[in-house]
C-alpha cells in the first residue's frame, strides 16, 4: 500500500540591490522599504525584528531575546548576543521536581525531571530578563545609520492599527487557551470574550503600541530602568515571580568584535560565541570536513549515516558541557576547533552507529578539567523564535534569530508585551552544566550565521523550530556547498534530525535508504504525515548567486516570504 504526500515548494526571487527574508511578509516589505529609503542591512533588520515582534508576538518580540550576526564587505563586523538571563534571584533549587523524567524528544540520554506545574515555562516565575531592546538597539548605534524612533516606527503603527492575525499565530493561541485564559491582562489582548481569536481577526496591541512609542522616544533605558522596566519588574513581583528592575538595570548585550569562526570546504563561516548552538554547528561541519560528502552522493545511506553520527557527537558535547561560561567555566570555543573535529571524527565507524560518549575538549585548551565539573546539562525545549536575513546594495549581511523561548502567557498590565518563559532553557535540578544560577545565560538553540570568501559575504543562514534548527543549519550549508545545491532547494530537500541518539527521517527519502539505514543500526523514527505538523526546523537565508541575491525558504509552518528589489 502507498500513500501519498504533499509537495510544498516556494518560489525563488532574485534581486539586484537588496532582499530581506523575514517569517511574515508585512516585516519583510518593512525591511526592503528601508533598504530602498538608503539604510542598510543593519538598519533594515532591525526594522523587521521589531515588527516581527509585532506579527508574531508569542515567538518574539521585546519581551524575548536573541542572536544577530552582521558582515559587512570586506569582512569587518561582528556578533551581538542578546539572549535572555536568569534574573538576579535565581538559584538552582528554585523549582520544585516531579518523580517523573521529561523526555526531551530525541535525546532520551539528556533529559531532566519535570517540574511542578511546569513552573519553569509558563507563568510569573518562567520569565527571565529580556535583552531584545538593548541587542537591537546596539546594534543600531554600532552598525546603523537609523535612529531608534525609525526603526521601530513601523511596529508602533502595526500595534496600533492592527493587522489579520496569522492562521500560525491563532492555532498556536487556541491551542494554548487555558494558560491564556489563566492572567486578565493576556486574556484582554489575546482573547475574544473568552474565547480564541480566529485566523484572519483584526489584531490590535494598544498598549504594545504605546511602550514602542516611548522606546522610540526616549531610547532603550527606558525598558533597562525606566517606566516600561518597572512596571514589568512590579507586575512579576507581586506574581510571585523573580524579575526585579534591578535585573534590568544590570543587563548588557554580549557585543563580539570577531565572530566565532570556522572554514569549511575554503568558505569562512561567521557564527556567535557563547551558550547557542553556533559552536555546535561549527563541530558538526569541522567533524565532516573530515570525510568526502560529495563522493558519498546526497541522500544516500553513507552521505546520511555519516552526517546522522556527526550530529550524534556533537549533540554529546553540547549536551555534556554547554551551560553559561561565565557561571561554570567551560570552554565552549573549543568545540569548535577544526583539532578538536579530527579528534571527535575518528569515533565514527562508517559501517555501523555508534552510541558515544562526550569527547574531552580540555585536552585541546590549556585549562585543565575542574575536577567537580558538573554533570550533563540536559536538552532544553523551545518552541517559538523567528530568524530573518538580509542583504543590502553594497554586500553587507545580517542573521538575526530572535526568541521568547516558547511563551509565559503573561502581558504585564500597561505593558501589553508577551513575556518569555526564558527560565525553560536551564536544567530546572542542580549540578549540572546548564542548572539555574543567578543572572546565567542559558544553553539556546538559536544560531544566526554568515558564509563568506575572501571578505565577501555570501550566505546568511538562520532557523526557527527549537533543537531541530542546529541539524537543520548544518544540512543546508552542506546541500549548498558539498552538493552544489542552491539555496531554496537545499532547503527543501529531504532532511533528517538526530541529536543524541535515534534519527527522525524524512519519508521522501524512500523506503530502500530507510532500510539501508537499519542495516547500519539506526532505529529511524518518521514524521507524521500531515505536513501541518512539520518535525523539523524552519531555516531562511539569502545567497549570492551568479552577482544577485537569490532567496531561501522553508515552505512549512511559518509563511516565511522573501522581499527584494
Amino acid at each position: 500500500m502507498r500513500t501519498s504526500s504533499p509537495i510544498i515548494r516556494h518560489e525563488e526571487i532574485s534581486a539586484q540591490s537588496g532582499m530581506v527574508v523575514a517569517q511574515h511578509v508585512t516585516a519583510a516589505q518593512i525591511g526592503v522599504e528601508v533598504l530602498k529609503r538608503g539604510g542598510n542591512a543593519v538598519d533594515s533588520a532591525v526594522s523587521t525584528a521589531f515588527a516581527t515582534g509585532v506579527l508574531l508576538p508569542i515567538w518574539n518580540g521585546i519581551g524575548g531575546g536573541g542572536l544577530m550576526t552582521v558582515h559587512f564587505d570586506g569582512g569587518d563586523g561582528g556578533t551581538i548576543d542578546f539572549g535572555m538571563q536568569a534574573p538576579g534571584l535565581a538559584h538552582a533549587e528554585m523549582y520544585d521536581l516531579e518523580d517523573e523524567q521529561d523526555v526531551q524528544g530525541p535525546s532520551r540520554r539528556f533529559s531532566w525531571m519535570k517540574v511542578k506545574n511546569n513552573a519553569n515555562t509558563e507563568g510569573y516565575t518562567s520569565i527571565a530578563i529580556p535583552g531584545t531592546v538593548a541587542g537591537l538597539s546596539t546594534a543600531l548605534e554600532k552598525w546603523g545609520t537609523i535612529d531608534l524612533d525609525q526603526a521601530i516606527a513601523p511596529a508602533v503603527k502595526l500595534a496600533r492599527d492592527g493587522f489579520p492575525l496569522p492562521r500560525t499565530v491563532a492555532l498556536s493561541l487556541s491551542e494554548r487557551h487555558a494558560l491564556l485564559s489563566r492572567f486578565s491582562t493576556t486574556a484582554e489582548v489575546y482573547l475574544n470574550r473568552g474565547s480564541p481569536l480566529s485566523p484572519g481577526s483584526h489584531f490590535v496591541q494598544s498598549e504594545y503600541a504605546q511602550t514602542l512609542e516611548r522606546l522610540g522616544r526616549l531610547g532603550a533605558s527606558e525598558f533597562y530602568g525606566g517606566e516600561t522596566g518597572a512596571r514589568i519588574a512590579e507586575d512579576v513581583e507581586q506574581n510571585g515571580g523573580y524579575l526585579r528592575l534591578s535585573d534590568f538595570e544590570q543587563y548588557r548585550p554580549i557585543v563580539q568584535e570577531q565572530a566565532l569562526s570556522a572554514t569549511y570546504r575554503g568558505l569562512g563561516i561567521s557564527a556567535v560565541k557563547g551558550p547557542c548552538a553556533g559552536p555546535t554547528v561549527l563541530e558538526i561541519l569541522n567533524i565532516l570536513q573530515q570525510f568526502d560528502i560529495a563522493a558519498m552522493g546526497y541522500g544516500t545511506v553513507d552521505s546520511l549515516h555519516t552526517i546522522i553520527e556527526a550530529v550524534k557527537l556533537s549533540a554529546v558535547d553540547r549536551f555534556s558541557f554547554m551551560g553559561d561560561p561565565a557561571v561554570y567555566g567551560f570552554p565552549i570555543d573549543v568545540l569548535a576547533q577544526p583539532e578538536y573535529a579530527v579528534n571527535r571524527a575518528m569515533n565514527i565507524d562508517s559501517s555501523m552507529a555508534t552510541v558515544f560518549s562526550a569527547g574531552d575538549p580540555w585536552s585541546f585548551t590549556e585549562d585543565e578539567k575542574p575536577r567537580y565539573f558538573p554533570l550533563p546539562a540536559g536538552a532544553s525545549p523551545d518552541s517559538g523564535t523567528t530568524s530573518l536575513s538580509v542583504a543590502d546594495k553594497d554586500g553587507n549581511m545580517v542573521a538575526l534569530t530572535q526568541t521568547n523561548l516558547g511563551f509565559s502567557g503573561v502581558v504585564n498590565p500597561g505593558v501589553g508585551v508577551m513575556m518569555n518563559n526564558g527560565m525553560g532553557w536551564s536544567a530546572p535540578m542542580p549540578g549540572t552544566a546548564n542548572s539555574v544560577a543567578p543572572f546565567a545565560r542559558a544553553l539556546n538553540n538559536m544560531t544566526p550565521m554568515i558564509l563568506h570568501k575572501k571578505g565577501q559575504a555570501v550566505m546568511a543562514i538562520g532557523g526557527s523550530g527549537g533543537r531541530r534548527i542546529w541539524p537543520a543549519v548544518a544540512q543546508v550549508i552542506i546541500n549548498r556547498i558539498d552538493f552544489e545545491m542552491g539555496l531554496q532547494e537545499a532547503i527543501e530537500k529531504p532532511r533528517i534530525h538526530v541529536e543524541s541518539d535515534d534519527p527522525v527521517v524524512d519519508r521522501r527519502f524512500g523506503d530502500n535508504l530507510l532500510n539501508q539505514l537499519k542495516l547500519k543500526g539506526h532505529n529511524p523514527e518518521f514524521p507524521p504525515k500531515e505536513f501541518i505538523l512539520w518535525p523539523f526546523s524552519e531555516p531562511n537565508g539569502i545567497v549570492l548567486d551568479g552577482g544577485h541575491w537569490k532567496s531561501g525558504l522553508n515552505p512549512q509552518a511559518k509563511p516565511t516570504h522573501a522581499v527584494g528589489y
